[in-house]
């Protein structure tokens, strides 16, 4: 797998560089936005088929072109009601970027200080757990949030978002956050995302502080998340679908992701490198699959690299001597549409933490299933997703023994290795701009320890678009925990709750 991977990108690049349309810059649509799921029932209501959804996050642009997609769909065939609201949803949100796209050439440099300001609420009430094996911690009922950490009792945060386009083909992007906590001295102010763009054809070469989300799970994916803290690299990315020439144009649409970047100065081997590549395939609009792999290597103490050996170790190779100089996760992933069972969606992810044979070895996997359409109006939607991490090697290393995190988040699943999560939800696009969303997450720790580790979290998310710039979100999820911190006969009950208010500008 690791030789053709490069062969894979190798082929790609060649065969894009006669391409002659451009591909504009733009900033990227946040992980934790509404629109993925709103894009999410678009695709499974059979509206959208060109999209990648196991690389993320989308641009603007690649949002608006699924939009586009989406409308011309409805165009042409009987859609539900729900449809045409999200769409109106998705007008006002991607405005910018729609008119951008509906007039090609017309490129217009713009500024926008303020494009969205969202006010939120949380109150945490329990302590943290720690996930083995590395260092690790996490509140149970805060994961994929950008790294944030509440602290105990009331917490307040203030992100925004602004951007700055020259002539369509240089982005500048940022979001920061200013957060006060209830025992802290004060707030603190700093940027949670931002990064600088430059399109190139269809190629975007990207520079700053990104959060990426590879693999097909939507309640966590085995290489990588927005669980942890966003990392500063430098990233070239197809931010939209292609259709290669020649023979390979039958691998349908594709995209690909490279990244490198380094990782934090407090850990057992300091400021090592990290970097990774993913591949995305969509051969025929119900069949989706993808292939990864993510990289540490370098740091403090450890052999000097250059770029001759970058190429070797990305390709999950040693360098010259045998000595293992890297720590690897890779991982395959695919997903299934079969649209005359109420748009049944099945989806998973295959990794491993090592390689033997040439095939990825002490193995993870996740597996999902969404039913978009389970009730005429097309407004319910049901998703099951179970992974299996319980392998306890996964997320560790016996040189990099801080672990495959950053910032003391582990950068893959939540739940960290040596552990099992089951989640199924329930969620309901409504009238009048509500949608609910019921949740159940169950998750065992700790199989290989004396005592394990066992959580119960009922969550139930309610958000509003109360008009086209003001929405609302109130969220509320309880955990159950049994033997707390792998302590036998501690149960205890965790509590999270949030409100937030979005104004669009």
């Amino acid at each position: 797998m690791k030789k053709s991977v490069f062969s894979w990108l190798f082929i790609a690049l060649l065969a894009l560089a006669p391409v002659a349309w451009a591909a504009p810059a733009s900033s990227p649509v946040p992980l934790d936005s509404w629109v993925y799921p709103a894009l999410d029932k678009l695709a499974g209501l059979g509206m959208i088929e060109s999209s990648l959804q196991g690389m993320r996050p989308f641009t603007r642009l690649e949002a608006a072109r699924q939009t586009l997609e989406a409308e011309e769909s409805s165009s042409r065939q009987a859609a539900p009601p729900v449809v045409r609201e999200l769409l109106a949803r998705l007008e006002r949100e991607l405005e910018v970027e729609l008119s951008r796209l509906r007039e090609p050439g017309q490129e217009k440099s713009f500024f926008q200080p303020l494009r969205t300001t969202e006010l939120t609420y949380v109150y945490r009430d329990g302590a943290q757990v720690d996930i083995t094996g590395n260092n690790a911690r996490q509140f149970p009922l805060n994961t994929n949030n950008f790294g944030i950490e509440y602290g105990e009792g009331h917490n307040a945060q203030l992100t925004f978002e602004t951007e700055a386009n020259l002539g369509g083909w240089l982005s500048l992007w940022a979001r920061p956050l200013y957060e006060m906590q209830e025992e802290g001295a004060g707030g603190s102010l700093h940027l949670l995302e931002g990064r600088a763009a430059l399109g190139l054809g269809p190629f975007e070469i990207s520079a700053g502080r990104q959060s990426l989300w590879w693999g097909q799970g939507r309640r966590g994916a085995l290489v990588l998340t927005n669980n942890a803290k966003p990392l500063d690299m430098v990233r070239v990315t197809l931010p939209s679908p292609v259709l290669l020439p020649w023979v390979f144009k039958y691998l349908g649409p594709f995209r690909f992701d490279l990244f490198l970047g380094e990782l934090e100065e407090e850990r057992i081997v300091p400021e090592p490198y990290f970097s990774g590549l993913r591949l995305g395939f969509k051969p025929v609009p119900w069949f989706e699959f993808g292939l990864m792999r993510t990289i540490t290597f370098g740091g403090d103490g450890r052999p000097d690299v250059d770029s001759g050996d970058f190429l070797t170790i990305l390709s999950g190779r040693n360098l010259s001597g045998g000595e293992d100089t890297s720590n690897s996760v890779a991982a395959l992933d695919a997903r299934v549409k079969i649209p005359f069972l109420a748009g049944l969606e099945l989806y998973g992810e295959l990794g491993g933490e090592d390689e033997a044979g040439g095939f990825i070895s002490k193995k993870a996997w996740l597996a999902g299933l969404y039913l978009p359409h389970i009730e005429p109006s097309g407004r319910l939607g049901l998703r099951f997703e179970a992974t299996d991490i319980t392998d306890p090697v996964w997320y560790r290393h016996s040189i990099y023994r801080s672990g495959y995190t950053y910032e003391e988040r582990v950068m893959g699943h939540h739940a960290g290795g040596d552990s099992e999560n089951f989640y199924s939800e329930i969620s309901a696009f409504l009238p009048h701009g509500f949608t609910l969303t019921a949740g159940f997450d169950y998750q065992q720790r700790g199989g290989h320890q004396a005592v394990e580790e066992n959580h119960h979290m009922p969550s139930l998310l309610l958000e509003w678009a109360a008009n086209d710039r003001i929405r609302l979100k109130a969220r509320y999820a309880l955990d159950r925990v049994e033997n707390f911190a792998f302590r036998d006969g501690d149960d205890r009950d965790l509590h999270f709750a949030e409100l937030s208010l979005r104004y669009l500008w």
